[in-house]
């Protein structure tokens, strides 16, 4: 029974990413990660296909609030691309990062400057302000952080490889091998860096 369940959960991750892709292709890695996801509940696995979208150019796509696409630059990586996508569970850390960078007593107040609030709603304006005004504005700016879309570029052709975080890129680079065979033109294994 619970095999049926992974083969039909596979199957519409399959399913839904061929209707985004425009040329690129993806790995059974992904496919697997993403039908884990899905099952697990443990995040938003549209997320991750908005990103797909957005990057494959397909009709349709959502324009991407997260940072640009970029290339590793260091080992053991490096060659490979990545593309931020967003969860909830990363609101907290686009928060800090947003005020990290921008000076809330500020903000702070020239909001209380703007809007007539009364004295015993101030904190919670101010709080509200704190966590959806960065929220917002790191969004406009298209700045939002996240965890990774992994990919390997040749030939203006993307193949998303695998899903990863910050600091985890041993454990990324094992699962790019793994890719490996299935992929062989791309040079995955660890006597070549990938095509770029």
């Amino acid at each position: 029974m619970e095999d049926d369940i992974r083969c039909g959960t596979t199957a519409y991750i399959r399913e839904i990413l061929d209707l985004h892709l425009m040329t690129g292709r993806y790995s059974t890695v992904l496919v697997q990660e993403r039908a884990e996801i899905f099952e697990r509940r443990s995040g938003n696995v549209f997320a991750i296909l908005d990103e797909v979208a957005a990057l494959e150019g397909a009709p349709g796509a959502r324009p991407s609030l997260t940072k640009p696409p970029a290339m590793f630059v260091r080992p053991p990586l490096t060659g490979l691309w990545h593309k931020h996508y967003n969860q909830a569970s990363f609101l907290h850390q686009n928060v800090s990062n947003h005020w990290r960078a921008n000076d809330f007593a500020v903000h702070a107040a020239r909001t209380i400057g703007e809007a007539a609030i009364h004295e015993d709603k101030l904190i919670g304006a101010l709080i509200h302000e704190f966590v959806m005004g960065g929220y917002r504005e790191r969004s406009e700016a298209r700045r939002l952080t996240g965890q990774w879309i992994v990919y390997a570029r040749q030939d203006d052709v993307n193949t998303y490889l695998t899903l990863g975080t910050h600091g985890d890129d041993a454990a990324i680079r094992q699962r790019v091998l793994g890719c490996a065979t299935e992929f062989p033109e791309l040079g995955l294994d660890e006597r070549r860096v990938p095509a770029r």
